[in-house]
């Protein structure tokens, strides 16, 4: 394919501006534009909800050479607004020739540390993009997606250093039209910080959390009810 020159990052999570999402797809876009490439934001979230606002989420994705789909992960799947997006898009290319090859990248972001929670939803997008007649070019995967807290990503720092040197990696390779490697996918997944570490801060700020919530609730006494359990 000639040489990409448009870029839309689709936001697909509904914090929109603040979401992690953003600002790991951000980035790998902003390095893109570093580039030479013109790009472009939409959120799912908000243009969804209007004919007019579909009208230019589809002109958006229309004049895109890389499309960039950054979301969280829902239960294994993506938000249903987003799904709703990638329906309508997928309605509409079917209506329209497009000349022209159009990349498909899929950013995602999970609460768990492992990778593989993320399997099943890229899979999702991977079929979407046959569907819809893009070309599927690999995937940035990244556990424990909320201690980046909405901010922006920060260049060969701390934590996200592994995650911030595969995505530079990763827009070398989509710039000349190519699919992101395996080794640059499998750098993007690497940890924050071991894995047993990070399963006791879980353990610890979970448990936390759910009591916290449960209280504001008035729901601690429900929290050990077991309405299904067979009388012995």
């Amino acid at each position: 394919m000639n040489k990409p020159k448009t870029v839309l990052l689709l936001n697909g999570s509904p914090k929109c501006e603040r979401s992690n999402s953003r600002q790991i797809g951000k980035f790998l876009v902003d390095k893109l534009q570093e580039k030479g490439l013109t790009s472009e934001e939409a959120f799912a979230a908000r243009l969804i909800k209007t004919p007019e606002g579909c009208e230019q989420l589809l002109k958006s994705v229309d004049q895109a050479d890389i499309i960039v789909l950054a979301t969280p992960l829902y239960v294994d799947s993506i938000p249903s607004f987003t799904i709703k997006a990638l329906e309508t898009i997928n309605d509409h290319r079917k209506t329209v020739h497009r000349t022209g090859t159009q990349l498909l990248v899929g950013v995602m972001n999970s609460g768990f540390p492992e990778k593989e929670h993320m399997d099943i939803a890229l899979k999702i997008l991977q079929n979407f993009a046959k569907e819809s007649g893009l070309q599927w070019a690999g995937a940035v995967s990244v556990g424990m997606g909320g201690a980046l807290n909405g901010k922006p990503l920060k260049e060969g720092k701390g934590m996200t250093a592994n995650l911030t040197r595969g995505l530079s990696l990763a827009s070398v390779a989509l710039v000349e039209g190519e699919a992101i490697p395996s080794g640059v996918e499998d750098l993007t997944s690497k940890p924050f910080m071991p894995i047993f570490l990070t399963k006791i801060g879980l353990r610890l700020l979970g448990k936390r959390m759910w009591n916290g919530q449960a209280k504001d609730n008035c729901a601690k006494r429900e929290m050990y009810a077991t309405p299904y359990k067979t009388p012995e």
